[in-house]
């Protein structure tokens, strides 16, 4: 019966995260996934970043942060929308995934955060868009950011600390002999997963939003990310500032599932000013 605890542990957690360890988008070379992408790799803090950009290299910056687990191959119908063609696009992974898992996985937002704003210093202002737990990111990047960030567009965005407590399964994940069980990305994810609740304390923390413009997409079926999230949301931000769009019949997946309506805010907000 103990035997069969850890294996069962390992396939609720492989079935929670299993949006983004089998995600649904292709994971080949950027040259498969956008044939005009650059790829580029650069050390920061002693962290090696990759990430890949398309677009006029003058336009305005997209900075795209996916999910955990989770590579920039995520935001590959986005480096081809002809909608977005204006734009940089810039899909980078996160540290401890894809060819930035050198060094292991980053649980602090901060520091992540921090990374991100040496790396695009002379970048700025950039528009950010942020899925999962890369909206928590990208919110952390406004907060101590501020001046790089000229838009967020949140999708199905970790927001609230009391919607993000560590299941049972995260916990029991952390075990040696089930941590050796997992594969490698999943362990890293549930590292973060296990770290968020802490994370978002933080970054709300004497923190109010300011007047940037915020889109947050929130599906009304997501399982991963409740849909109260939005309404915590609401209760968060200036009403002049924030603009919610709660989707019917959508899930965590909403980022592939529906593209369109994320591309729709990215250029709305490219077009605000």
């Amino acid at each position: 019966m103990r035997r069969g605890v850890p294996v069962f542990g390992v396939w609720l957690l492989g079935l929670g995260l299993s949006a983004c360890l089998a995600p649904p988008y292709e994971t080949g070379p950027a040259a498969e996934i956008a044939a005009s992408a650059q790829t580029f790799q650069q050390s920061v803090n002693g962290r090696s970043l990759h990430w890949v950009e398309v677009g006029p290299a003058t336009s305005l910056p997209v900075l795209m942060l996916h999910g955990t687990p989770g590579r920039w191959q995520a935001w590959g119908d986005y480096l081809n929308a002809p909608a977005l063609a204006g734009l940089r696009r810039i899909a980078i992974d996160r540290p401890g995934f894809g060819n930035s898992a050198a060094g292991g996985v980053e649980t602090s937002l901060q520091r992540q955060a921090d990374w991100l704003a040496n790396l695009y210093a002379d970048r700025g202002p950039l528009l950010v868009v942020g899925h999962s737990l890369g909206g928590s990111l990208a919110l952390r990047l406004l907060r101590d950011h501020p001046e790089l960030v000229r838009g967020v567009v949140l999708v199905a965005a970790s927001l609230d600390p009391a919607a993000e407590a560590p299941r049972w399964f995260n916990r029991v994940a952390q075990w040696p002999p089930v941590r050796w069980l997992l594969p490698e990305p999943l362990a890293r994810a549930n590292a973060e997963v296990i770290a968020l609740q802490h994370e978002l304390r933080a970054l709300w923390a004497d923190w109010t939003p300011d007047a940037t413009p915020v889109v947050l997409i929130q599906g009304m079926e997501d399982r991963l990310v409740w849909p109260q999230t939005a309404d915590f949301a609401e209760a968060r931000w200036p009403s002049q500032t924030l603009q919610v769009q709660r989707l019917e019949q959508a899930g965590h997946f909403v980022l592939w599932d529906q593209p369109d309506i994320v591309i729709e805010a990215i250029v709305q907000l490219a077009m605000a000013r």
